[in-house]
């Protein structure tokens, strides 16, 4: 008699749940496939509430050599072109935990002069925004999902400027992706939101505001070292350095601007206590704004948002700078903080620096954990960015998202 008993007996979902959650984001989502029974428990929302976020981490740049690639030749004395270069962006984790580094995407590399060049402009919710510049292309990549999507394309008086974008951020309330555009028409700044759920560009009214105080505080994506910051359903700006009046008393300090994402309305609100404040970078931790002040060679200043509707900031660490002092390799390079990092994770570790150096601080325990002297070794091809990545399974399930092979889409040569 054949015994038709299992050699292990099925599992209650629940058990097979809590197993799956110990997983790392991208063999969960893979795990779909093996059976209907964990298809079922890996898509239901429930599920995807709990599921495990990849680790807060630093985007890399990484250049790739690639088989060269011969190019038309219009007579005999034309040169053979040059080898073509891939990018790969690879993010690091915020602990500086090498084993968990992961390759999110590759896409080729083009010459600005061909007017074909991708740009990464933002990063936001585990998901990528490119532009592609010879077709005012904006694609968004999410690298765990293996998905991506296209924004609107925007009005012509958009294209007369070569940064027209302002703000990449989730908008919570309708689960769209947007983008904050600008264009100055007329000696007047008119202000656009294109999003993965709209036909075409929608108008803003910047109510409230002077145009030419928001774009004083505020600079486009690509053009300015470092981006805005998305929290409470605000987009902020880093501060400056400004005179003004309260209560027709005249004061001194900085300011910043946030853009309400949900009014769609700017607002001006008090910024850290730098006197240095064009080298602050904004960054998240722990559901407050934070902001690491840079303007000194020797340490780094981290200030917190402690009360976020009366703007009251506090200095709670000052970090030595991972920087060898003397050797002009600091953050007031040439390359300012454009390339430099600054973020936090869920467990309390804050990393600061660039290539020249890297330093991991633990906010809980106050104190250095970790530095890294150098991440761009002389013959490294990998980079510090600017950008943050955070994703996890339960990010981008919009319905404007498409699975397809790498062939199909537009930009990329292979996922991670």
């Amino acid at each position: 008699m054949q015994d038709d008993t299992p050699v292990l007996p099925r599992l209650p979902d629940d058990a097979v749940a809590e197993i799956l959650l110990r997983l790392p984001a991208k063999p969960l989502f893979r795990s779909g496939a093996v059976c209907k029974a964990w298809r079922r428990i890996t898509t239901d929302p429930r599920f995807l509430s709990r599921a495990r976020r990849h680790p807060a981490s630093i985007i890399l740049h990484t250049y790739l050599d690639a088989a060269t690639t011969p190019r038309p030749r219009s007579n005999s004395n034309d040169t053979p072109a040059a080898a073509v270069e891939d990018v790969a962006l690879d993010a690091l984790p915020i602990s500086l935990d090498e084993a968990d580094r992961r390759r999110l995407i590759r896409y080729p590399k083009t010459p600005l002069a061909k007017r074909a060049h991708c740009r990464l402009l933002a990063s936001c919710d585990g998901v990528l925004l490119f532009k592609k510049d010879d077709e005012w292309l904006y694609l968004l990549c999410n690298p765990i999902r293996r998905q991506w999507a296209e924004l609107p394309r925007l009005p012509d008086e958009c294209r007369m400027d070569s940064d027209p974008e302002y703000a990449f951020y989730f908008h919570q309330p309708s689960g769209e992706f947007r983008l904050l555009c600008c264009s100055l028409t007329h000696r007047h700044r008119v202000w656009y939101v294109v999003s993965t759920g709209a036909a075409g560009p929608r108008h803003v009214k910047a109510n409230g505001v002077p145009a030419d105080l928001i774009t004083e505080f505020i600079r486009p994506l690509f053009s300015t070292t470092t981006i805005p910051v998305a929290l409470h359903g605000n987009v902020h700006w880093p501060p400056l350095w400004r005179r003004f009046s309260t209560g027709g008393t005249q004061s001194a300090g900085t300011q910043m601007m946030a853009f309400n994402t949900v009014s769609e309305t700017f607002r001006q609100m008090p910024g850290p206590s730098s006197t240095t404040p064009t080298m602050v970078k904004l960054f998240e931790m722990g559901g407050l704004l934070a902001a690491a002040d840079f303007g000194e060679d020797k340490h780094v200043d981290l200030w917190f948002l402690e009360d976020y509707d009366a703007g009251r900031w506090e200095r709670r660490h000052r970090v030595t700078s991972p920087w060898k002092h003397g050797n002009n390799r600091s953050v007031r390079g040439s390359r300012g903080l454009h390339s430099v990092a600054a973020a936090g994770d869920e467990e309390g570790n804050v990393i600061l620096g660039n290539g020249d150096g890297l330093v991991v601080y633990d906010v809980r325990r106050g104190k250095t954990v970790r530095t890294v002297d150098s991440v761009e070794l002389q013959k490294s091809t990998a980079f510090v960015s600017r950008h943050v990545f955070k994703g996890s399974l339960a990010q981008a399930r919009h319905s404007c998202f498409v699975t397809r092979p790498p062939a199909d889409f537009p930009l990329i040569h292979s996922w991670g």
